[in-house]
């Protein structure tokens, strides 16, 4: 007899109820595994739905804003320093204007009800969204002064992420120079980098707040953010790609400074940041601008440095980098050149063979037949190639070449320097740090005779540096004036008058060299008194523009050349205008590592309305003490029908 039918009939039996079991659990697993997707899936405000009610029972929120209040929190440096809180005519108010960021109707102006709001949202259920992720810096502030936890802490993966983070993290306070082609960065710029050993150097991320805007017109560019009617946010982006725009797009050198936070200073600041994004206050180019704002941050972490005080109608780059390391917060500095920069050291150290060869590779000459044409030697080969590869980027960046062409030059560049395995360092010198510049507003009291007629002036510049001043610190070759006044009393005649009010005065002269040769600008617009004919001193609405270019012919002198064009407004002409062409010459000299000299001759002949020539020779002797004061001697001759003479000296004081 046999056995397998019964146990045929026995493992089925057995099997069937075995396989229903497995299926049983397997279905139980799925589902669990979906939920358990679903849940981790879901937006830190939807976790917040899971947090039980019960949790909050033994918090007291009306104890912990009567505690709040008892301990005057809501006047606290920490707390204006959270809300951006400032003093003025009408009041406090936020210099945040984004409604999002405040929880009380009247959060932008009273601290006290948007405390108070504050804590009822930390630490009262909510079952729409989780208030800790939304206001992370604070929460943080307001756990460490209660000594309360919010239930909802442990539901911010975000908040658990920067907690958790064993890393050493290191800030840096990034400042650009000023680019003189650009009107929004001609002051230079501000931003920060948050580095790791994860995220080092070019990889870390940088920190920055702009105005949102794709305006591409210069006169409504300038109209929208003098009247702040742009919205700024702050953003994050890869610290490389604004060296690539800052370094190579705009060749602009930059000054990295480290800055002393500890790790929990460094957690606030994060916090802060979290707190302000998608958030937007009005951008005033002025004042409420890129570097002002971005003090916020660090303020967050030390209030009572008070960063953000103390500026008045205006806020330049270089004065809120002097703030801050006026502060204590920098533990040290280091330079990154640009790439003209760069470049233009490495032309300093070629010799005439060597130039030729770079300008036959970047005309796109095989790099191998121009090399072999010249009897270089190893090192010689590697300064070429260096430099080539360089000058193409560089030529690239300043739109010379379709991508196409580009890659293939660059490539074979690449290709035969590979080859070669000497290496260079390249180490432009390291010019003088922006912060021991002298400071950015300058008062002036003058003494002087006018065709023998004696005079004292009194002169205000609210911003930047002209070429006279100290370079330190500032982009050489470049002025940057605007809204300088000045009234001269006359004390023979016992008459005072208004001198001149420069609305813009901006030169750049730039010399060229053998690869890259920059133009040379200026534009000058204002009111300004003049001599004419028979003493007549016109005060004059005048615009003045022109380029061309400047040479090096020593470290210390600089010639310069410009075609220029001239327009005069005065009811005392003909047509009431004067309209010219017209040319100029001048040199830079820098005899002494303190004194400045400048000598300008310009020729303009007017050809609408009246027909006359007009001819000005200006010599400007400068000697800066230090950043706060400087001596200064002008003589000036004019020649219309007959020639005017004017000379005087002048004490400079800076201050701001």
């Amino acid at each position: 007899m046999s056995l397998l039918p019964y146990i045929r009939h026995d493992l089925k039996k057995a099997i069937v109820p075995f396989f229903i079991f497995i299926l049983c659990c397997y279905f139980l697993l799925y589902t669990n595994s979906i939920f358990a997707q679903q849940y981790q899936s879901t937006t830190d405000d939807q976790k917040t739905d899971i947090i039980s009610q019960e949790l909050f029972a033994n918090i007291n929120v009306q104890q912990l804003i009567t505690l709040a209040n008892s301990r005057k929190l809501s006047q606290s440096k920490n707390w204006w320093a959270l809300l951006h809180y400032k003093k003025n005519i009408s009041g406090t108010k936020s210099l945040v204007d984004d409604p999002k960021f405040f929880l009380a109707l009247d959060g932008k102006y009273n601290p006290e009800s948007e405390l108070e709001a504050t804590i009822r949202y930390l630490y009262s259920y909510n079952d729409k969204e989780n208030p800790v992720c939304r206001f992370m810096a604070r929460y943080a502030w307001l756990k460490k002064e209660l000594g309360v936890t919010s239930p909802y802490e442990t539901y911010c993966e975000k908040l658990q992420e920067i907690i958790s983070f064993k890393d050493d993290m290191f800030v840096h306070l990034i400042f650009p120079t000023g680019y003189i082609n650009s009107p929004a960065s001609m002051f230079g710029h501000t931003l920060l980098t948050v580095q790791s050993q994860y995220n080092p150097g070019l990889l870390s991320s940088a920190v920055n707040y702009a105005a949102n805007t794709n305006e591409t017109f210069g006169p409504s560019f300038a109209f929208k953010g003098i009247f702040g009617l742009y919205r700024g946010y702050f953003s994050i982006q890869p610290y490389y790609s604004k060296v690539q725009e800052y370094s190579d797009l705009e060749s602009r050198d930059i000054w990295e400074y480290k800055l002393n936070l500890n790790q929990d200073e460094v957690r606030m600041m994060l916090f802060h940041i979290w707190e302000l994004d998608n958030i937007y206050s009005d951008y005033y180019f002025f004042d409420e601008n890129c570097s002002y704002n971005l003090l916020y941050l660090l303020e967050v972490t030390r209030p009572d440095t008070h960063l953000t005080d103390n500026f008045f109608f205006w806020v330049i780059p270089i004065d809120t980098l002097r703030k801050v390391s006026n502060a204590g917060f920098i533990e040290n500095k280091a330079f990154r050149p640009s790439r003209t920069t760069l470049i233009q050291y490495m032309v300093g150290h070629l010799n005439k063979q060597q130039l030729n060869a770079i300008k036959s590779i970047a005309k796109g000459n095989n790099p191998l037949d121009v090399i072999s044409h010249y009897s270089f030697n190893d090192l010689e080969k590697v300064q070429v190639l260096d430099c080539a590869s360089e000058y193409i980027q560089y030529c690239y960046a300043d739109k010379q070449y379709p991508q196409k062409e580009y890659q293939t030059i660059f490539i074979n560049v690449l290709k035969l320097r590979s080859t070669i395995p000497n290496t260079i360092t390249y180490s432009p010198p390291v010019p003088p740090p922006p912060e021991d510049g002298h400071y950015s507003s300058r008062m002036s009291i003058q003494m002087g005779s006018f065709e023998n007629d004696t005079f004292s002036e009194l002169s205000y510049r609210p911003a930047y540096h002209d070429l006279c001043d100290d370079t330190s610190g500032f982009v050489s070759g470049s002025q940057i004036i605007f809204g300088e006044i000045a009234a001269r009393y006359y004390w023979d005649t016992q008459k005072i008058q208004f001198q001149r009010f420069d609305i813009i005065d901006i030169e750049s002269i730039a010399p060229i060299n053998s690869l890259i040769k920059p133009l040379s600008w200026k534009i000058i617009t204002g009111f300004e008194r003049l001599p004419f004919e028979n003493n007549n001193e016109l005060l004059v609405y005048q615009l003045n523009t022109g380029g061309g270019y400047a040479f090096s012919l020593t470290q210390w002198l600089q010639l310069y050349g410009m075609a220029e064009f001239s327009g005069l407004l005065n009811n005392d002409f003909k047509n009431n205008i004067e309209i010219a062409p017209g040319a100029s010459i001048g040199l830079l000299l820098q005899p002494f590592n303190k004194m400045r000299l400048r000598f300008h001759v310009s020729d303009y002949y007017y050809i609408f309305g009246e027909s006359f020539n007009y001819v000005a020779i200006k010599t400007i002797v400068q000697y800066n003490i230090n950043q706060r004061f400087s001596f200064r001697f002008d003589v000036n001759y004019w020649h219309h029908e007959q020639w005017f003479n004017q000379f005087s000296g002048s004490f400079i004081y800076y201050f701001w």
